[in-house]
């Protein structure tokens, strides 16, 4: 505080203290003294609460990037404030706007044993040879603590991490415990990131922020984290009003104990600008091979490519001509939601495979395609990503005149330089010719959307039968 208040008053209206004392005419016998403190008003001069529960808790909050423009690297920052007398900050449990994202590419984990060795370390010890290698660095994080006009400014730094939690990847924070001459050494706090598979949004869940640390009460009055370091935060492509969304816990009626947290929901809006002026031009190439003839079962491979800077794409659909019929004697076993959330989905289930290359990741994300059961006439097509984060792309296949139509309605607004996706033929096949299909040019209808709402439409793509003109091929 200012130097000479060195303690504070009770959180509620009366408390009491007990002392013992000893005379020194009859050692060994203790007399009780008690007395008590009474408060009238809280620290904002509001009623005094009667119990831990009936504190105040009312956080401030913001989340915001310094720029808004799209698709625009920019620094990212969130604070969490709370007054004097409110319940203390105990968890933050938040989810980023869509699109609003982070570059994994060339960012590596600071690893578990760091980690642990920053807990075990002094303040001093981590602030002259941090734990953590610069290179795992993403922003710094401020703290204020204690009560009164003046708390105690502490300062660390926020470095990205490895699986935590169920999460694919995580933040630690880490923050020198140092004022003056007392080391309590290194405030650790992870947070988990968890990616949702079907749009790709980041929802950060911290740790329990600590109550108490080293035998002193930290009284966290302000959190301030700027993740701040270059090409790491990128913004949508879309331009949709949205918010940066959740709740926050404070202490409630026991800060020791997370069964009597309360919650209080916060939300900062959120729009991306200017997404219109970005292009959108992505070529996509449809392959078809095997038998031409009616009948016959081919296998398709199609080969999405997008062009660094342009916006994101938010909507695919492609209709085959009447020439390539489904062919729903081949829709046998699918998987369940279970068994697609566990990884357990049966052999049977596989009709396909893809991948798929991102700016933002090291290496390519890979997968099955399978058959899910879905809430639609048919089974949905998904396709299961995996790799540094987990992605699921979700089509909806369709007999449209009795042409195969598939629409992969919600595609996450994160870039993708290359999407591949090779479908079995054969047995496995979902296409049937339902005509020679070398007779004449095979045309469909494309229809891609961008997030930015730019739109490219073909209603006379042409399809490449690989085997048309090829002689002694089937």
């Amino acid at each position: 505080n200012a130097g000479k208040d060195v303690l504070t008053s009770p959180p509620i209206c009366s408390s009491e203290g007990t002392s013992k004392f000893e005379p020194w005419a009859r050692p060994g016998t203790n007399v009780d003294a008690n007395s008590k403190v009474t408060l009238t008003t809280d620290p904002s001069g509001g009623p005094c609460p009667a119990t831990m529960a009936e504190r105040k808790f009312a956080p401030s909050y913001t989340a915001k990037t310094n720029s808004t423009k799209a698709r625009a690297y920019s620094p990212f920052r969130v604070r969490i404030g709370r007054t004097d007398g409110q319940q203390e900050l105990k968890l933050v449990d938040v989810t980023l706007p869509k699109g609003l994202t982070g570059k994994l590419k060339g960012r590596p984990y600071c690893p578990e044993a760091a980690i642990a060795a920053a807990a075990g370390k002094s303040g001093n010890a981590e602030k002259s040879n941090p734990s953590c290698a610069s290179d795992s660095y993403i922003g710094t994080v401020t703290t204020q603590s204690g009560s009164g006009p003046n708390p105690l400014q502490l300062s660390g730094i926020a470095y990205l991490a490895g699986p935590y939690k169920g999460a694919p990847l995580s933040m630690v924070t880490i923050t020198p415990a140092v004022a003056g001459p007392f080391d309590l050494g290194n405030v650790v706090v992870r947070v988990a990131l968890n990616v949702d598979p079907e749009t790709a949004q980041i929802r950060a869940v911290s740790d329990v922020i600590p109550h108490v640390f080293g035998g002193a009460k930290l009284d966290i009055r302000l959190i301030d984290l700027n993740v701040d370091r270059g090409g790491f935060m990128l913004n949508p492509t879309n331009c949709k009003a949205q918010a940066t969304a959740g709740t926050i816990n404070g202490g409630g009626g026991d800060p020791t104990n997370p069964a009597a947290f309360s919650a209080l929901a916060v939300s900062d809006p959120f729009q991306a600008t200017e997404c219109r002026g970005l292009g959108f031009k992505p070529k996509l190439r449809v392959k078809l091979f095997g038998g031409t003839k009616r009948d016959k079962n081919p296998r398709l491979k199609a080969v999405l490519t997008a062009r660094s800077g342009d916006a994101n794409v938010a909507r695919t659909a492609l209709t085959m001509p009447r020439s390539l019929f489904l062919d729903q004697s081949h829709i046998g076993t699918v998987c369940t939601r279970p068994q697609l959330a566990s990884h357990t989905c049966p052999k049977a289930s596989v009709y396909g495979k893809g991948w798929a290359e991102s700016p933002l990741l090291d290496k390519p994300l890979k997968g099955k395609v399978y058959l899910v059961s879905s809430n639609n006439e048919l089974p949905d097509l998904l396709v299961d990503l995996r790799g540094q984060v987990d992605i699921h792309l979700r089509g909806v296949i369709s007999s449209k005149r009795g042409g195969l139509k598939t629409v992969f309605r919600k595609v996450p607004d994160v870039p993708v330089s290359k999407f591949v996706l090779s479908m079995k033929g054969g047995e496995k096949s979902l296409l049937v010719n339902s005509q020679n299909t070398c007779a004449k040019t095979q045309r469909a209808v494309l229809n891609i959307k961008g997030q930015n709402g730019k739109k490219v439409k073909n209603n006379r793509y042409k399809l490449n039968i690989v085997s048309c003109g090829k002689k002694g091929k089937k």
